[in-house]
């Protein structure tokens, strides 16, 4: 029901001004409550279509569903470079802990009536800080993926590691230290040299990674990899989150 909200909340957020505040002001001191820290890179440089919009937002509905109270969620984009990669959102859920009764909250704990009405605004703020998110993306000359993955989780925010890392991406990487037209032909091992030498190895032990996206090529159209190539860069990306302390998944969407 709340994916639900939060889909049509982005569609009206479309008719209303938007803040373009971050989600969060009210929600911060909500952190101490939290138990898990979500990670969710959004790639941009790349045109997307309706199929593109349509994970985006599911897998990021069903995120935010799964947040319990206190829960961290940061939002940031994939660009040309790592230091074009823009935080959108670094917030954590408004809710009271679990066990809290009337009388916690009567001496000065966390007021349930409090964390709805902050919940209620998290949520229209999420909605109006994520629509741009969803709707913009561009075709760009570079796509810095690793350097980016290693930015965010090498210094999260709050010294907090991501126990959750989730990836909107074709995951063709295309930066200045691997080249499109060279990773495309690079054996995994001969990536991972490049990625160690330049330290944009992930920091993501014990972290669920699950990526979406992948599968797509830049051709017009944008039809699906080749087996061959397919498998390549599967093998790759497992090994580099694999050298960070986690495990990885690709899938069609997150639903779960």
């Amino acid at each position: 029901m709340r994916r639900l909200l939060l889909a049509v909340t982005l569609v009206l957020a479309g008719c209303s001004g938007s803040s373009g505040s971050e989600p969060g002001a009210q929600a911060a001191g909500y952190c101490a409550f939290g138990k898990t820290s979500s990670l969710f890179l959004i790639d941009q440089t790349t045109p997307y279509d309706d199929t593109d919009r349509s994970v985006i937002s599911e897998s990021i509905g069903t995120v935010v569903d799964q947040l319990g109270a206190g829960d961290r969620i940061v939002l940031a984009t994939i660009g040309e470079h790592y230091t074009q990669s823009a935080r959108l959102i670094n917030a954590c859920k408004p809710g009271c802990p679990d066990g809290q009764g009337a009388l916690d909250s009567m001496m000065g704990g966390c007021s349930s009536m409090k964390a709805l009405a902050d919940e209620r605004q998290f949520m229209g703020s999420l909605a109006q800080t994520l629509r741009p998110a969803v709707e913009g993306s561009s075709s760009a000359d570079h796509s810095a993926i690793m350097s980016t993955i290693a930015q965010w989780t090498q210094a999260p925010p709050g010294d907090q590691p991501f126990t959750h890392v989730y990836i909107f991406s074709d995951m063709l990487e295309n930066s200045q230290a691997v080249p499109w037209t060279e990773f495309r032909s690079m054996a995994p091992d001969a990536a991972l040299k490049v990625a160690e030498k330049f330290n944009y190895l992930p920091a993501v032990r014990g972290a669920d990674v699950r990526i979406v996206g992948f599968g797509r090529s830049h051709n017009p159209g944008r039809p699906p990899l080749d087996p061959e190539l397919d498998a390549r860069l599967r093998e790759f990306w497992a090994e580099y989150f694999r050298e960070g302390g986690a495990s990885v998944t690709f899938e069609g969407a997150i639903r779960n």
